[in-house]
């Protein structure tokens, strides 16, 4: 079940990746995103080996991501979501992911620059912020 499961989750990430390569925004977010490791601060957490963000509009004011990673070890990890920046907590959907339910909240504090908040039952487990450099 497993690696059927990691199957369907890298066939939905090649079309997400079409449908954000075709997506047309005022939105800067809106693309994908190569991990650059060295210009990136992960608050002392494991980089990872490989990770691409997709940000789509979904309409309506809505938006989504996916993430995809590649640990050291070669193994697959991903996680997405469909957010509106109005700091309303929407579940977030992780692949291998047992146990607790996180969620993901968004605020957007100007046009290069967006706050999120990760809870989970026991309460605020993460905060921080994106921030695009201006060459993005």
């Amino acid at each position: 079940m497993k690696i059927k499961l990691e199957k369907l989750f890298l066939a939905a990430c090649v079309c997400m990746l079409s449908f954000a390569a075709s997506a047309q925004s005022g939105n800067p977010f809106i693309g994908t995103w190569d991990l650059d490791a060295t210009n990136s601060d992960f608050g002392g957490a494991q980089v990872p080996a490989s990770m691409v963000r997709t940000y789509a509009e979904t309409g309506g004011g809505g938006y989504m991501y996916l993430i995809v990673t590649i640990d050291d070890d070669g193994i697959i990890g991903g996680s997405g979501a469909s957010y509106r920046y109005d700091g309303v907590s929407v579940p977030i959907a992780t692949m291998g992911a047992v146990g607790t339910q996180n969620t993901i909240s968004y605020y957007q504090v100007n046009g290069r620059t967006v706050e999120y908040t990760v809870r989970n039952s026991s309460g605020t487990v993460q905060i921080g912020a994106k921030t695009l450099s201006p060459d993005s």
